[in-house]
């Protein structure tokens, strides 16, 4: 019985070292998936949250909507008569940022971004020339991220709303999906050939956050900035994921059959709201999740006035200087990948050498 109880110990200290040195993903229980709008004869694409987490903007047959968060009082804000699109609020969500397609006499169509208060009202003009789309607001208000082809494919590129000014941020020779903010505003996320890629906008400097043959496109952070929600096909089917981005574990959080896209997450992170193709139509949905973040209302928040009137001509600058480091092993998350292999190393290491001294002391009893 002695024997047995040493063999016993001797495993479960190694379990209990193994355990304690592998990272442990903590799980979202998904509560609730439910469509936000069930209009067959319309597409919905381009969710964006409120500041407050109290309305939503979208897309919806090529114009400007906004509609409570419950999905109540929808109605349009602003329509160009042609396509109009990728809206978002402002830090301060007082106004909208938006694309739209504009043309010159005797030229070619193309999108530039505009933005206008909440009501549609006060339409300006930001950018003018080369495609720039999807915008996305910095959390302090005071840059905007979003794509342009104006160096010959999309990439992505930021805006200075004070002083206009324009900076590259990624020098690829192929496009980047659309981008979007960390919650401390240092870094941009995007995908880049099927992977999520981080960018810090300081530092100019790059890395990968995934890797493999699935298609991951579309990430967006959780409010505490430790997860990020994004769509991948990986397992056969388009779905809503999570990757933590401390030790790089998964979760998947939907698994059907729909096409899915565009998630955003809430300000207060219980909530996300994504697109859907359930039937022959885009619709929005909405996915309600137990939050380990351990933010329970919507309440209201304290902002900045963010309200820069921005006219004028632009100055765009383009920069030759390649500062990506777009190779696999670069800094930020991989190498927090990196340590934690090492520490599920050491730890399995330590276990097999009490596992082999119980052994020593089994056989000498």
């Amino acid at each position: 019985m002695k024997i047995l109880k040493t063999g016993h110990m001797a495993f479960f200290c190694l379990v209990l070292i193994i355990c304690s040195a592998t990272p442990v993903f903590a799980g979202i229980e998904v509560a609730d998936i439910y469509p936000l709008t069930d209009d067959f004869s319309s597409d919905y694409h381009y969710p964006a949250w409120s500041p407050d987490g109290k309305q939503i903007t979208y897309m919806n047959d090529q114009a400007i909507w906004i509609m409570d968060a419950d999905g109540s009082d929808p109605h349009i804000i602003y329509d160009g008569m042609k396509w109009d699109g990728d809206p978002c609020f402002s830090a301060d969500g007082k106004e909208i940022y938006f694309a739209s397609e504009s043309r010159k006499p005797y030229s070619s169509t193309y999108i530039n971004l505009f933005k206008m208060d909440v009501d549609g009202s006060n339409i300006t003009q930001l950018t003018d020339g080369a495609d720039r789309r999807s915008p996305s607001i910095s959390p302090d208000g005071s840059m905007l991220a979003y794509r342009s082809n104006i160096a010959g494919n999309y990439d992505v590129w930021v805006m200075d709303i004070t002083n206009k000014s324009h900076r590259q941020l990624t020098f690829t020779s192929e496009d980047e999906g659309k981008p979007s903010w960390s919650p401390d505003g240092s870094e941009v996320i995007y995908s880049f050939k099927g992977n999520l890629w981080l960018t810090d906008v300081e530092l100019d400097t790059s890395w990968q956050l995934t890797h493999g043959t699935s298609n991951d496109v579309d990430p967006f952070f959780l409010p505490s900035g430790e997860m990020i929600v994004f769509i991948s096909d990986r397992g056969g089917e388009t779905n809503l994921w999570l990757i933590d981005t401390e030790d790089d574990e998964r979760q998947l959080l939907t698994d059907d059959r729909k096409v899915e896209f565009s998630p955003v997450v809430s300000p207060y992170g219980k909530k996300i709201v994504f697109g859907a193709k359930a039937n022959e139509t885009f619709d929005l949905w909405m996915l309600e999740m137990t939050n380990p973040e351990g933010i329970d209302e919507v309440s209201g928040i304290d902002v900045e006035d963010t309200n820069v009137d921005v006219t004028g001509n632009e100055d765009v600058a383009l920069t030759s200087e390649n500062n990506q480091n777009m190779d696999e092993g670069a800094g930020g998350l991989l190498g927090k990948v990196n340590d934690n292999l090492a520490l599920f190393a050491g730890g399995l290491v330590l276990g097999i050498i009490l596992f082999l001294v119980a052994r020593l002391i089994f056989r000498k009893m």
